[in-house]
């Protein structure tokens, strides 16, 4: 009898590294600019680390339901912090001027494309 789990809560812990999450991050924003908050960017990261079962050890015949664990979402609020720097994203968006809510700038808009088409050569 083959058994599967689902299993709710938190993802285990990344085994991508930081650039790899950066360029996850980047396909997103590439895809999607507009306004984000935090915890539904969080959510959209982890959608797609689940849908393509990569970026974590996935158990043997499980099924995950959850979000990044609390490690990760640091990992993602300091490159999303590194973006604001470099003038890629800003605090605030969608009538909401402050954090936890960002916006993927004209130039963020630009580098994202240019970094996407880049990968596709």
């Amino acid at each position: 009898m083959n058994m599967t789990y689902q299993l709710f809560g938190d993802l285990p812990p990344l085994t991508m590294s930081i650039e790899d999450l950066a360029g996850l991050m980047v396909s997103i924003f590439a895809e999607n600019p507009g306004n984000y908050s935090f915890t539904s960017f969080i959510t959209s990261i982890s959608s797609n680390i689940i849908k393509t079962g990569t970026g974590f050890k996935a158990a043997q015949n499980t099924t995950y339901s959850g979000v990044l664990c609390q490690s990760d979402k640091g990992k993602v609020r300091e490159i999303i912090w590194d973006m604001i720097i470099d003038r890629h994203l800003s605090i605030g968006g969608a009538g909401h001027d402050d954090w936890p809510n960002f916006t993927v700038t004209a130039r963020g808009k630009a580098y994202f494309e240019k970094q996407m088409q880049s990968k596709k050569q």
